[in-house]
C-alpha cells in the first residue's frame, strides 16, 4: 500500500506525531506533501502528484488541513486530528497508529461526499468541499445580489454575501450564520444569506445537482468569491457565479462512528 502524509505546517505538535508515524509505516512505501517534506529534510510531492501516486492520504492537523488536501485529492483521506475541533477528522492523536493498524488490515470503511463544482463567469475554478461564500470586498459595506435555481429567480438581497455550502460544509460557516445541520448522506445544498437586510431572508436548501448562481447586480459594491476559505477571486458587479454537483468526491476512511454521534460530541456543548 502506498500512503501519503500531508501536515499542517509550522506546528510542533503535528510535526512531532507526523514523524511518529512515518517511523510506524517505516516497511511502506511513503509520499510526503512538499511542506512537511522541506521541514524534515526529505523528498516532497505536490498533492496533485499524491492524488497520483498514493493508495490512502493521512492528513494531520485539523479541519484545514484536510481542506487542503481536498483541493486535489480524490484518495481516501484518513484525517488524525491535532486541532481544537478537528469535525471532519477519524481519530485524535492518541489513536492515530491504532487507526493505522486498522487500515493495513482492511478494518475501515469509505465514506464518499459530494462536492459542488465552482464557475466564475463560465470559468471553472476549484471544486469546493466545504462552501464558496460569495461576500463584500469593502468592510463595512454590503453587497446586491440575485440567486437562481436553474435560471429561476428565488430571491434578491442586499447582505454581507452568501454561502452555498456542501452537506459537509453545512456544519461550519453555513451553520455559524444560522443555516441547518444536514446529515452528508442526503444530497442537498445549503444556501445560507450573511447578515442579509431583509428581515424575511432564510436559508434555503435545495437539490445539489441544481444550478445555484449568484449574480451581482449592475450597481453592487464588488465582491469576493472564497473557496473552503483558501482560493479567492474578484467579482465584479453584474457578474455572475455558480455552482452545482462535482463529478469528483471527497473521501473519507471511518472506523463506524456516526455523524450523529460526531455532532454530539464536539458541537454539542
Amino acid at each position: 500500500m502506498k500512503w501519503g502524509i500531508v501536515v499542517k505546517p509550522n506546528d510542533g505538535k503535528a510535526r512531532k506525531l507526523a514523524e511518529e508515524i512515518i517511523s510506524f509505516l517505516k516497511d511502506e512505501e511513503i509520499y510526503l506533501e512538499k511542506k512537511i517534506a522541506e521541514e524534515l529534510g526529505k523528498e516532497g510531492y505536490s498533492i496533485g502528484e499524491l492524488n497520483n501516486i498514493v493508495d490512502i492520504v493521512i492528513t494531520v492537523g485539523g479541519d484545514g488541513t484536510i481542506l487542503y488536501a481536498l483541493q486535489e485529492i480524490e484518495k481516501p483521506i484518513f484525517a488524525v486530528n491535532c486541532s481544537a475541533m478537528g469535525f471532519l477528522t477519524e481519530v485524535n492523536a492518541k489513536f492515530a497508529k491504532s487507526g493505522i493498524e486498522r487500515i493495513l488490515k482492511g478494518d475501515y470503511n469509505i465514506e464518499e461526499r459530494a462536492r459542488l463544482k465552482v464557475f466564475l463567469e463560465g470559468r471553472r475554478v476549484e471544486d469546493a468541499s466545504n462552501e464558496l461564500t460569495i461576500q463584500t470586498a469593502n468592510v463595512a459595506k454590503i453587497i446586491e445580489f440575485s440567486i437562481l435555481i436553474n435560471e429561476e429567480l428565488i430571491d434578491r438581497l442586499r447582505a454581507d454575501g452568501i454561502i452555498i455550502a456542501t452537506p459537509t460544509g453545512a456544519t461550519g460557516y453555513a451553520l455559524s450564520v444560522g443555516g441547518p445541520i444536514v446529515d452528508p448522506g442526503v444530497d442537498v445544498a445549503v444556501i445560507a444569506p450573511i447578515a442579509p437586510f431583509k428581515l424575511a431572508s432564510r436559508p434555503w436548501i435545495v437539490p445539489i445537482d441544481k444550478n445555484i448562481c449568484v449574480e451581482l447586480s449592475e450597481k453592487s459594491k464588488d465582491a469576493k468569491l472564497v473557496i473552503d476559505g483558501r482560493n479567492s477571486y474578484d467579482v465584479h458587479a453584474g457578474e455572475r457565479v455558480c455552482a452545482t454537483l462535482s463529478e469528483k468526491k471527497s473521501r473519507f476512511i471511518r472506523f463506524g462512528e456516526s455523524f450523529y454521534q460526531t455532532v454530539r460530541l464536539k458541537l454539542v456543548r
